[in-house]
């Protein structure tokens, strides 16, 4: 039998599992549906200052939700899809998800939840990787999904985000190097960072259960089970497959103190790459000083290890937070963060960060402010050096302008310093501007007009300074379609 059914399968046992009770319970069912048509463009899609590549693209996003709500249970359906239409390369792709969730109260201290997330995507071949550019220029080509495989190779210590793209470029090169001439790892990036001929043509599922004890007051006894499977179709791609058991505990030893600890087991399986194994765990404690101030601390110990010769990693983080109410609508938060990277091969890695927050509630709106520093270091011949500096402020606004129009702007800049293990001290600057007005109309439909400008300005040999426009506008329409 296929997975894919044994999902569906599974998934309707537990449907009914879940509304099976007493016929005369009263039910309430809604079936809603949205749309939204929405034209994109964006002015340098691979952020390169000599060769810089634009796009239009359509998105037609298509919505269907029914949910079905009991005395004792919850039960919601959607589906969905995301149809776009690449005007550069005439191409589109197409993403079609099917997500279901339900809950029900066992008794009066258990519940039991359960979701499965299935999606289906056909996307465009990649054309702009061309072989005789560096695996630096080709990942700076490619997909997100590319990119990410790529960090999950080299970067195994990273949680890949488009935050850690400049650090993962400008160290991109040496681990490939580094991984070997001919080793599995450079085939495997070599597949990502290269042309393909067929659409790439893949599906998704996570299955989870769990369980939940409540006793006490505000305690809570968790239990719960990941399934996430990656099926794809297209050659010489690693399939994957990942099971985590979990579970968590928190207790409320007074009305002043909140503790908790939790742990899962991650258990990742590939085609063509090593194997993983995680164990992770984390502590965390809150309490309440005062109405108006609350502190928090945690720390976590995360362990990653690989069957084969990929790096064997260990994270620790530990960080401690205030929360402070400086009036009825004003917030101040406060976070102080250490975290510490034991590496098998690469070096050991501490870093330090500040993060300072404010955020005020207006009549019409709100508005935020943050700043934030971050200094790394990494252990290289038994001696500590310099890695990575920043400094980040940034700030927005959004503000009820007239009635059924709401507006949105936002500023960031961020200054960056890298030592590379090889070369000069490199710093970048990094600005972000964007603004958004949406207008609401006839109750249903909505216009939304967005900008964003970007800028970067780079001493790196490897990374070259950019400027980027993107432009968005979308019209939606949702609304309530069945009630019984």
């Amino acid at each position: 039998m296929k997975r894919e059914n044994t999902f569906a399968i599974g998934s309707l046992f537990f449907v009914s599992l879940l509304i099976n009770g007493n016929s005369a319970d009263c039910r309430e069912n809604v079936l809603s549906g949205s749309l939204s048509l929405q034209q994109e463009y964006d002015s340098n899609i691979f952020q390169l200052e000599d060769d810089e590549v634009d796009r239009w693209t359509t998105t037609l996003l298509p919505t269907l939700t029914l949910v079905s709500t009991g005395e004792k249970d919850e039960v919601s359906l959607t589906a969905n899809s995301d149809l776009g239409w690449d005007q550069r390369l005439d191409e589109r792709d197409f993403n079609h998800n099917l997500a279901f969730s339900g809950s029900r109260q066992i008794s009066q201290y258990w519940r039991i939840t359960v979701s499965d997330s299935y999606s289906y995507n056909d996307e465009t071949p990649e054309r702009d990787m061309d072989p005789g550019l560096s695996v630096t220029e080709r990942f700076q080509r490619a997909g997100d999904y590319q990119q990410a495989e790529v960090a999950r190779l080299l970067f195994p210590e990273l949680r890949y985000t488009p935050d850690d793209y400049i650090y993962v470029l400008t160290e991109l090169q040496r681990r490939y190097e580094q991984a070997g001439e001919g080793s599995i790892t450079q085939q495997e990036v070599d597949r990502y960072l290269s042309n393909t001929e067929g659409r790439r043509r893949y599906w998704d599922n996570e299955f989870t259960i769990g369980a939940e004890y409540e006793f006490a007051r505000d305690s809570l006894l968790t239990l719960g089970y990941r399934y996430f499977t990656n099926d794809d179709r297209s050659a010489d791609i690693s399939e994957y497959y990942e099971h985590a058991p979990s579970l968590g505990l928190s207790y409320r030893f007074n009305e002043q103190w909140l503790a908790a600890v939790s742990y899962e087991f991650i258990k990742g399986q590939y085609d063509t790459v090593d194997d993983s194994k995680e164990n992770n765990t984390l502590f965390t404690v809150d309490y309440t000083l005062s109405p108006t101030d609350q502190l928090t601390a945690s720390y976590g110990y995360d362990m990653t290890n690989f069957q084969g010769t990929s790096e064997d990693v260990v994270d620790q983080t530990g960080e401690m937070g205030w929360i402070h109410d400086l009036t009825a609508n004003t917030q101040l938060t406060t976070t102080l963060s250490e975290n510490y990277l034991t590496r098998e091969y690469n070096g050991d890695e501490t870093e330090t960060g500040l993060d300072l927050g404010i955020s005020r509630r207006l009549q019409r709106g709100s508005l935020t402010l943050g700043a934030g520093y971050l200094y790394a270091q990494q252990k290289s011949d038994g001696s500590w050096d310099d890695l990575r500096e920043e400094w980040t402020v940034d700030g927005g606004i959004s503000y009820e302008l007239f009635q059924d129009v709401t507006g949105t702007f936002n500023l960031a800049y961020e200054k960056r310093y890298l030592w590379p293990e090889t070369g000069d001290k490199e710093d970048f600057d990094d600005y972000e501007a964007g603004a958004a007005v949406t207008y609401s109309f006839m109750r249903w439909f909505a216009l939304t007009c967005r900008y964003t400008y970007s800028k970067l300005e780079s001493s790196s040999s490897v990374v070259s300074g950019y400027d980027e426009h993107l432009i968005v506008v979308e019209l939606s329409a949702a609304k309530e379609l069945l009630r019984w």
